[in-house]
């Protein structure tokens, strides 16, 4: 678990999402890969369960991650200058979603439950749940309604 040396409570519970490290940051994200499913937006955003190619559908990581503004563009990068605007993109179960409404990190984060399992074994991840993008199919055919988008 990260904590700083002058204190006994978790970073996520006394520091704003805007003073985190880039450490810490990173930290929050429990890689459950959802920020990586291409989104409809009409009036709302609709998630579908395609995912971006670069996306391990196994484990909720980028396998381009340092790079992955450069190869995809309009990947979302959520950073502490953005987040607040991105809300409305990040599924329900997101992390910085979670701390932006002051609300604790749930039992199966992997900041609570030191163990980047427990996301997949609560059905939170993407993993089982999503394909890789084809150019033969529309995005309007994969929207999903899970419960926890």
């Amino acid at each position: 678990m990260i904590m700083t040396d002058n204190t006994q409570k978790p970073f996520w519970k006394y520091k704003k999402l805007e003073e985190l490290t880039p450490q810490e940051w990173e930290a929050v994200c429990c890689r459950c890969g959802k920020c990586c499913l291409l989104k409809v937006k009409y009036y709302r955003v609709y998630f579908t369960n395609l995912a971006c190619p670069f996306l391990n559908l196994n484990t909720g990581s980028c396998t381009i991650y340092s790079k992955r503004q450069k190869i995809v563009p309009e990947c979302m990068k959520i950073t502490p200058d953005n987040y607040k605007k991105l809300s409305k993109a990040l599924p329900k179960t997101c992390a910085y979603r979670w701390l932006k409404e002051k609300k604790c990190l749930p039992p199966w984060h992997p900041l609570i439950s030191q163990s980047q399992e427990t996301i997949h074994q609560m059905g939170i991840s993407i993993k089982n749940r999503a394909v890789h993008y084809s150019p033969h199919t529309t995005l309007e055919e994969h929207i999903v309604s899970w419960e926890d988008l």
